[in-house]
């Protein structure tokens, strides 16, 4: 019988945790990937985990995951995030498929409530998180990671359940931090310049994309405040790039103003 190592990401989440870590009972282990956490989210979660590992938290998403492939026994790895919740039917669905396999690795569609409302017109986001551990030759990216295997991937039928966006608060301060992890993507990329036009046109084009193309115009208030809400943290990637490009930087211009300020004073 092929055993399964359940690796969850945590930080700072002592009050989501717990029901991710219930719904992974099925696994032969579960492994908390910790990135940090100063609040009680190790506390809280280690009566229903295997092990526990503390790594940097700084933020690399790829890195995380790569260790707890490394720290784990099973014959087959599910990557869990702590806002994501497995369904009795794809549990079964899981454990037979890893005993049984026709293929290597496993996308797994998500159902996605946000704000308390499943949108029915957001795109399937399939996520390829089950896999043999000696198919993964490893993850890579520091944000939006994916995983490099070897082998044939296959699809489960079944959906994981993703609570995202529980409240604005939250998701924002998140998004602040992932917004300039992507600028700095960029940068090394050479994107060109960020000119004021472009800003606005990437704002457009992004809600225009969200709310009438995709269709989120018919999910309602929700729909309209994930709309805007994806153009909102496209913006803020691009403001922060803007930034980052910026000759002189920000700190050197405020710096030269102070300057100038003192030297009329003398």
């Amino acid at each position: 019988m092929a055993t399964l190592s359940v690796i969850v990401l945590s930080k700072d989440v002592e009050k989501e945790i717990v029901p991710t870590l219930k719904t992974a009972h099925f696994a032969s282990e579960i492994i908390l990937v910790d990135t940090g956490s100063t609040d009680k989210t190790i506390e809280v979660s280690r009566p229903f985990i295997t092990k526990v590992i503390k790594t940097s938290p700084t933020q690399n998403f790829a890195r995380w995951r790569n260790e707890g492939a490394k720290a784990a026994s099973g014959d087959w790895l599910l990557y869990l995030d702590s806002d994501e919740r497995i369904s009795k039917k794809l549990a079964e669905e899981i454990l037979a498929t890893v005993n049984e396999p026709l293929h290597d690795a496993y996308t797994i569609s998500r159902f996605e409530v946000f704000l308390g409302k499943h949108l029915d017109h957001w795109p399937d986001s399939r996520v390829l998180r089950l896999f043999k551990k000696d198919s993964l030759v490893r993850w890579k990216g520091k944000l939006h990671e994916q995983p490099q295997i070897k082998g044939t991937i296959g699809e489960l039928r079944h959906q994981m359940v993703h609570l995202s966006h529980k409240n604005i608060n939250e998701k924002g301060l998140n998004t602040l931090n992932w917004s300039r992890i992507e600028a700095e993507l960029l940068l090394k990329a050479n994107h060109p310049p960020i000119k004021g036009w472009r800003l606005f046109r990437i704002i457009f084009t992004e809600f225009f994309q969200r709310f009438f193309k995709q269709g989120l115009w018919k999910d309602g208030t929700e729909g309209a405040i994930e709309s805007i809400y994806q153009s909102f943290s496209r913006f803020l990637t691009y403001v922060q790039l803007w930034q980052l490009q910026r000759k002189p930087s920000l700190k050197d211009a405020y710096n030269d103003i102070d300057k100038q300020i003192l030297k009329e004073i003398k």
